[in-house]
């Protein structure tokens, strides 16, 4: 038989787990949210960037990294990318680019705050909201711009509209 001492500790060692348990749940929720989604299976890994030379109105840029998506959220292959451009976006609103080659167009995501989209050690994290993007082309939620998408198995080259990056066009050369 357990005595009532430890008993006592038993219930306490229990209880400093449960809240040191709610705790990391509170600052997992606050720095990289979509942890939880993953968690929850509404949020996928993509990746570590893949190799590829980007270049910004003919300049190698270093600071954009190229992420492939290799399947749609239902698991049919696809061939898309995503660009990261944190580092160029005062506006928020191409902090990702999505190159959607399957259906040949270019777009940006309908969220892209730390819910939806997050770097952890690397690997780009993606909610199911996070997925669904605009076509720059499209005239209401888009800028009603065409980027001039071209791409080959080697390259893919496009324009931003302009006035929101400090360059106007990207061509991502795969290594």
């Amino acid at each position: 038989m357990t005595t009532p001492s430890k008993m006592i500790k038993l219930i306490r060692t229990l209880a400093v787990l449960l809240l040191l348990f709610f705790i990391s749940i509170i600052v997992i929720q606050s720095t990289h949210p979509i942890i939880l989604k993953w968690l929850t299976g509404t949020a996928r890994i993509i990746g570590e960037p893949i190799k590829a030379t980007v270049s910004t109105d003919g300049c190698i840029n270093k600071d954009i990294k190229v992420y492939r998506e290799k399947t749609f959220w239902d698991g049919k292959k696809t061939n898309d990318y995503i660009l990261t451009l944190k580092e160029f976006d005062k506006i928020g609103m191409l902090k990702f680019i999505n190159i959607k080659l399957t259906y040949k167009w270019v777009g940006r995501p309908v969220s892209t705050n730390n819910a939806d989209y997050d770097t952890i050690n690397g690997s780009l994290f993606q909610s199911e909201v996070g997925y669904h993007s605009i076509d720059f082309r499209d005239d209401t939620k888009g800028f009603n711009f065409d980027p001039g998408l071209k791409f080959t198995e080697k390259d893919i080259k496009f324009n931003i509209p302009p006035k929101l990056l400090k360059f106007n066009s990207i061509w991502i050369e795969f290594n």
